[in-house]
């Protein structure tokens, strides 16, 4: 069987695809084969063109597009991104997220397909394990951040993952798997890619453990997501050396670990050969001197301090840290001494520490948040306030301040200033979920039922639960009245959603009477 080779480097179409003809083989599957056997013939044709060389694709390029269409692919991964809420904790740190989100479409504005949306995520679990699903959501574990000693090597990993996606390898891997569900499909990728036990749990679920193999990704997808995240990588300023080191220490890890490799590796084929390749791509790119890692290294201390599973081991972490006289960085660790102190409610020695920080950099948002976090669980709810308030006049373009300002509102008896405050925000940021939830509980606590139903509505909208979306809608249209623009309204939006259901090829559920 012979199929026409692109090189991993292959330059795409406007679209970020190679116009390409499917193999027979997979071809087969849209005409009466089992969802089973497709998948078999799609392994076989990874199987046989690994043979031909470990530096080459699968021509697999649009075929893909005729049998996942982009409209399933965003519905497969809202459904993923449902099933994972679920079975994970995402973070709820709208500071990380910020830091992140912002780090990953800088990524993304250099990559094959600068026009795709993502959305980035952190787990809270010590596994080191990242994902990309279609529809642009990339989730990284909070172990996996800890393991990186660089902004570069973080960043290497995000590129990876967005060029999964631009390069659509998930959809051309479930090719041959038109026959199955969304939901069914979805919850086989999460059983794969979640790991861990909420990746058996799928797997329980699901009957589906026969198929992790089949849908690790092949040597050449590993291969062209390397070569496209190191020049996104160079594109964006960072060192594309960091890659192939970063994978290297993951891989050293793993043979220490014996049996308990990352879940990450287990899922992205790692050999020495394809580490000495990507080792050899970067060396091709000049060398880039290290960049300002201030925000990278607070926030991995932030993560250390208060998403682990005991506060008294992140205290004892960072009481060493300062203790090391060769810490290049002291203000970082006595950042995190503080947040670890915090989160064991040892309030006064938390505030001695961040008022330390803030003598020396009294604008530092980082430090500023965490001041008014510290007040804020000590119970000094106004002090906290200020605190806020301060930060926000300081920073006026930081959306996540708006957010800690509105709760810090709410929690001080002020739920008409934090719904004016969420509303200003939702002007020129319509996309980000909490603060629709936010914006839910201040007209719940204004006596607005109508407004907090729809606010709830659009937060599960955002996160992708369509349903319960409807749900808190069909809830809110009784609180309407006699009011015809409320009603219209609320109806409008509820016409707009079932749409969106229909587009994506969902079941959309029945009105209520």
């Amino acid at each position: 069987m012979k199929y026409r080779i692109l090189p991993p480097y292959t330059p795409r179409t406007h679209s970020g695809r190679a116009r390409l003809r499917p193999p027979r083989r997979v071809a087969d599957c849209v005409s009466g084969r089992s969802w089973i056997q497709c998948i078999v013939a799609a392994a076989v044709t990874f199987t046989v063109t690994s043979a031909q060389g470990t530096n080459q694709l699968p021509d697999l390029g649009d075929y893909s597009a005729t049998v996942v269409s982009a409209s399933e692919e965003e519905a497969l991964g809202r459904e993923f991104m449902r099933d994972a809420r679920r079975r994970l904790v995402f973070l709820d740190d709208p500071e990380i997220d910020d830091y992140l989100n912002r780090l990953g479409r800088k990524l993304a504005a250099n990559s094959d397909d600068p026009g795709m949306e993502f959305s980035f995520y952190l787990i809270k679990d010590s596994t080191l394990n990242a994902f990309a699903v279609p529809g642009g959501h990339i989730a990284m574990h909070t172990g996996l951040v800890l393991a990186t000693q660089h902004e570069s090597e973080l960043a290497s990993v995000l590129a990876h993952e967005i060029a999964h996606l631009t390069q659509r390898h998930l959809p051309r891997m479930i090719a041959a798997m038109k026959k199955q569900t969304i939901p069914m499909t979805a919850a086989i990728i999460a059983a794969i890619l979640l790991g861990g036990q909420a990746g058996q749990a799928a797997l329980a679920a699901t009957n589906a453990a026969a198929l992790e193999r089949q849908l690790t990704y092949s040597r050449e997808f590993e291969a062209e997501a390397d070569a496209i995240g190191i020049r996104a990588l160079a594109r964006t300023g960072f060192d594309p050396r960091s890659m192939p080191v970063f994978f290297e220490r993951m891989q050293q890890w793993a043979r220490i670990q014996e049996s308990d490799a990352p879940e990450f590796l287990r899922t992205h084929p790692l050999t020495t050969n394809r580490i000495a390749e990507s080792l050899s791509r970067a060396e091709r790119y000049p060398r880039v001197e290290l960049q300002d890692e201030n925000m990278f290294l607070h926030m991995r201390a932030k993560i250390r301090a208060l998403y682990n599973d005991k506060a008294e081991h992140a205290v004892q972490f960072f009481e060493s840290a300062l203790r090391d006289a060769r810490n290049p960085a002291p203000h970082v660790e006595r950042y995190g001494y503080a947040l670890a102190l915090m989160a064991s409610s040892q309030y006064d020695r938390a505030r001695a520490e961040i008022r330390e920080l803030v003598k020396l950099r009294p604008h530092e948002p980082q430090y500023q948040i965490a001041e008014a976090e510290i007040e804020l669980k000590a119970g000094n709810y106004d002090a906290a306030l200020r605190r806020y308030r301060e930060a926000k006049q300081q920073h006026p373009d930081r959306v996540f301040l708006d957010y800690y300002l509105a709760s810090a509102l709410l929690k001080t008896g002020h739920p008409q200033e934090a719904k004016d405050t969420i509303r200003r925000v939702l002007l020129t940021n319509r996309t980000e979920p909490r603060l629709y939830q936010v914006l839910a509980r201040a007209e719940g606590d204004l006596g607005n039922s109508l407004g907090a139903h729809q606010a709830l509505a659009e937060y599960h909208f955002q996160v992708g639960n369509s349903r319960e979306a409807l749900r808190q809608l069909h809830l809110a249209r009784n609180y309407a009245g006699d009011s015809f623009y409320a009603s219209a309204s609320i109806d409008a939006r509820i016409e707009e959603i079932e749409q969106r259901l229909r587009a994506l090829g969902e079941k959309v559920p029945p009105r209520s009477p």
